[in-house]
């Protein structure tokens, strides 16, 4: 049994930017503004970081060509530096970043719908962010057709809501466009326009390359696949530089540093009281999407490893009915309900966004390696650029992870340990399959099992 193509492009463009859009516009202004003293550098550093971003886009836009499958990254970092690559990458997606994502997000989805109808608790909260983990479950499992439509209404939801939110904004007459003036630059500098600030800006992108993960569910996905990643980071990339500059327009910039709630707080600068709330939905509806868009990936993921042969046989499963990997949808879950209850993700994630980052940057060079490794290969998409695009993304990429490491060297050494600690599974699931003993429980070769 396999996947059925059910998306098509404007599916997984809204896949994309579902998955983008979260509560990070909502919550990094009040960060940017105390590290710039200029409203330009505040609006521009978004433009720089759509920019690195569509470099990205452009570069996996080929490979996910080349590869029409689930998997993503793990493809890419397969074809290029062999299997190994591909099992690190998902033995930290499996344990750590793909559930930890479902759990915090759950539990923010959770903090803005209690704040919304006034009722707020530890216990609630929990309980709450639970129903939601178990509510993305149901709608996953049920097919990929009902999460795609879902995450439609989802997406456009939120887009409708927060271009109401610009445009009501810029046309209300309740700012200043006084904002906008100065030329101070402070203590600015390149370290600190890539440092800190940058590292805010690239994770309010992150999420990016999803459709890529869904590859073998898109139809045409030679042509598809490519267009939704550029299409959606340039939708993004424009979404996040016009609501940051409503952000300016309606309170000055020195006035920014430090709010955290800032959508709440220019919604009830701009716009009348009686409808500050749709700033809320926006915010709630978007949390929505990238969840269910982290789940929906986050369990090809695991299909795709294991379908390969290097991971538990029972993750490549699909639903008899629905066609959906139903297993590595319950194992995601009851991780990520694991995560809520104990509240311990919060740490190992600090660890692992070093790493996230440094896979970024391993399947960008890869896409060098591809280049010439397999010149013959088919490529329905040539990225726009070459070999400029993937070399900026590359050194760009390259510096803004060495300012993390740099910024606690323990912490993110740590992301380093998690990821090595899955290198004897791997030779051990090596060694099985080698051998020719390799039970249901452990590892099957690709001619091995059932997909059912």
């Amino acid at each position: 049994m396999s996947f059925k193509r059910k998306l098509n492009l404007f599916d997984a463009m809204m896949l994309v930017i579902g998955n983008v859009v979260g509560a990070g516009i909502f919550t990094t202004a009040g960060f940017l503004a105390e590290e710039f003293n200029n409203p330009w550098l505040f609006v521009g550093i978004w433009v720089i970081g759509g920019f690195l971003t569509l470099c990205g886009a452009l570069t996996y836009a080929e490979m996910a060509g080349m590869f029409p499958a689930s998997g993503g990254d793990y493809l890419y970092l397969k074809e290029a530096y062999g299997h190994y690559a591909g099992f690190l990458l998902n033995w930290v997606c499996f344990w750590i970043i793909n559930p930890g994502s479902v759990a915090v997000l759950s539990i923010a989805l959770a903090k803005y719908f209690e704040g919304l109808i006034g009722y707020s608790g530890i216990l609630s909260e929990k309980i709450t962010a639970l129903v939601v983990v178990l509510f993305f479950f149901i709608i996953n499992l049920r097919g990929v057709r009902l999460s795609g439509i879902t995450q439609n209404l989802w997406t456009a939801g939120s887009l409708i809501i927060l271009l109401f939110l610009i445009t009501g904004g810029l046309v209300s007459g309740r700012g200043d466009w006084g904002h906008f003036a100065g030329n101070e630059t402070g203590n600015f500098s390149i370290t600190r326009l890539f440092g800190p600030a940058m590292i805010a800006v690239i994770f309010s992108y992150s999420g990016w390359f999803v459709s890529a993960y869904i590859g073998d569910e898109i139809k045409k996905p030679e042509r598809n696949l490519p267009l939704s990643i550029v299409y959606g980071t340039i939708i993004v990339t424009v979404l996040y530089v016009a609501v940051n500059m409503v952000y300016l327009y309606a309170i000055p910039l020195e006035g920014i540093k430090g709010v955290v709630n800032i959508g709440e707080v220019v919604g009830r600068k701009l716009l009348n009281p009686g409808i500050v709330n749709v700033v809320s939905v926006a915010i709630i509806l978007s949390i929505a999407a990238s969840i269910n868009a982290t789940v929906l990936a986050g369990a090809r993921l695991s299909y795709a490893i294991a379908k390969d042969g290097f991971f538990w046989l029972y993750l490549k499963r699909l639903h008899v009915h629905h066609g959906t990997p139903h297993t590595a949808l319950v194992v995601q879950a009851i991780l990520s309900c694991f995560y809520i209850v104990t509240g311990t993700f919060d740490n190992l994630l600090s660890a692992v966004v070093f790493v996230m980052l440094v896979s970024s940057i391993a399947s960008a060079v890869a896409h060098l390696i591809l280049r010439r490794k397999k010149p013959f290969l088919e490529r329905p998409y040539r990225t726009w650029g070459y070999p400029f695009t993937p070399i900026i993304f590359i050194i760009s990429y390259s510096y803004i992870a060495m300012q993390i490491f740099i910024s606690n060297p323990l912490r993110y050494a740590m992301g380093t340990i998690i990821v090595l600690t899955g290198i004897p599974f791997y030779v051990y699931l090596r060694s099985r399959a080698r051998e020719g003993t390799a039970d249901v429980n452990a590892i099957a070769t690709p001619s091995q099992g059932t997909d059912r």
